[in-house]
């Protein structure tokens, strides 16, 4: 597949790729040269008409895209009508005969540059998909269930062993009064 581009978008590719660094754009190309003797420019081409100049005028429309059918050298409705598309595009007179502005018109809207297709192959390239961290799954019911009384367990907990460290101290407390011999009163 060629890729085919009108020469400021070329340039202005190569300056963004950083090929066409320190470089002049380039000219305009010239239209393609006649067979011997041809002077397209004023030729005026009608329907039912045949030859080279038919010809060329049909590979010219279908380097545009213009003209999809064979070309065969006659000016038939399919040539009649890419050449209506041509003149439409190019805001001139549309009557379907390729005229002096039609040839004008022809090599203005030729494409200039042509690039190479970019030289990959299928097995030059590897592409590694990308993979992405993924969310951790929710967690259970049950566990959402039990997180809320995790505090409570724990305060409950807290409160318990207070209570019993308390206690314990009231125990102490008792035993040694238990222990200490009275004190006489005086």
């Amino acid at each position: 597949m060629t890729i085919r581009w009108t020469a400021p978008a070329c340039y202005s590719l190569l300056l963004l790729a950083g090929l066409g660094a320190g470089l002049a754009p380039p000219a305009l190309a010239q239209p393609a040269p006649l067979v011997q003797g041809e002077s397209s420019a004023n030729t005026v081409l009608d329907l039912g008409d045949s030859g080279p100049e038919v010809q060329r005028l049909q590979s010219e429309l279908s380097d545009l895209g213009l003209f999809a059918g064979a070309i065969d050298g006659q000016y038939g409705p399919d040539t009649a009508e890419a050449v209506r598309s041509l003149q439409a595009q190019q805001a001139i007179a549309v009557d379907g005969l390729a005229g002096p502005q039609t040839w004008r018109a022809l090599e203005t809207a030729r494409p200039v540059a042509t690039l190479p297709p970019p030289p990959l192959a299928a097995g030059l390239l590897t592409f590694t998909p990308l993979v992405v961290a993924q969310p951790a799954p929710p967690p259970s019911a049950l566990w959402l269930a039990l997180m809320p009384l995790v505090p409570i367990a724990g305060g409950a907990l807290t409160y318990l062993h207070r209570r019993r460290q308390r206690r314990q101290r009231v125990l102490r407390r008792r035993q040694q009064r238990q222990t200490l011999p009275a004190k006489p009163k005086p």
